[in-house]
């Protein structure tokens, strides 16, 4: 049994909204380069063949666009796989919602009732400046009150 191409597409260099016929020539081109018998690999023209087998059959391919779509997406945004990978935020928001990393989707106030510690992480990056007041505020009540010193609150006599 033939092992999947990671990615098609990018195998042949073709968009994920290629038509059969731009398909062909991607694959016609790529074949024309990595053909072993003008001097090419062996290795690689099997996968450019793996990968327009498996686009070149409308059956198949609407098969793996079906189970490929999300990271094929994001891979067309150019954003990375693990954007949202926290799941969908538990509700009550609370702040300013973020637009990246693994709590893409989730406010501030849900990240510190899940995960203070990714504030604190955010806190220092760049990606968190112009956040920094509101994960203050998110943070605090996870703050330990400073102690006052040994002699305040008692009187000498």
């Amino acid at each position: 049994m033939k092992e999947t191409p990671r990615n098609p597409y990018q195998e042949l260099g073709a968009d994920v909204e290629a038509d059969p016929r731009t398909i062909r020539g991607a694959y016609l081109a790529k074949a024309r380069t990595h053909h072993p018998d003008l001097g090419g690999d062996v290795r690689a023209m099997a996968r450019i063949n793996d990968a327009f087998e498996l686009l070149n059959d409308p059956v198949r391919r609407a098969a793996y666009d079906a189970e490929h779509t999300k990271w094929l997406r994001r891979e067309k945004d150019q954003t990375p796989h693990w954007t949202g990978a926290a799941g969908a935020p538990p509700g009550r928001p609370s702040g300013p919602v973020l637009d990246f990393g693994i709590f893409a989707g989730w406010s501030l106030g849900e990240i510190a009732r899940r995960d203070a510690g990714y504030l604190v992480w955010l806190s220092e990056r760049k990606e968190g400046r112009p956040f920094l007041a509101e994960i203050e505020r998110h943070l605090a009540p996870f703050r330990e009150p400073s102690s006052p010193g040994p002699a305040a609150g008692r009187r000498r006599r």
